[in-house]
């Protein structure tokens, strides 16, 4: 999730006025390629944001390790029920 500009400045430490900070944070934007939108692109993929969506994963996880885990939690699960029954 993006912060707000107002969080960013708060949590710069910065002493300078606020509108002093935009117009710097402005002018290191411009600074890149002089065209926003392209440096905001620029510093997604510099900062290792993933553009393409892969399906091989479950919450982020690897999805074999949680078809394995599954695995093995709906066996001790089933063993449970069987051996009380017994």
């Amino acid at each position: 999730m993006y912060k707000s500009l107002n969080q960013l400045y708060k949590e710069s430490g910065t002493t300078l006025k606020y509108i002093d900070w935009r117009r710097r944070e402005d002018e290191k934007m411009l600074s890149f390629n002089g065209d926003y939108e392209s440096t905001k692109e620029e510093m997604k993929k510099k900062g290792g944001y993933k553009q393409d969506i892969s399906n091989k994963t479950i919450f982020g996880i690897n999805q074999n390790v949680v078809i394995i885990g599954a695995f093995v939690v709906a066996t001790a699960i089933i063993y449970k029920i069987i051996k009380n029954r017994i």
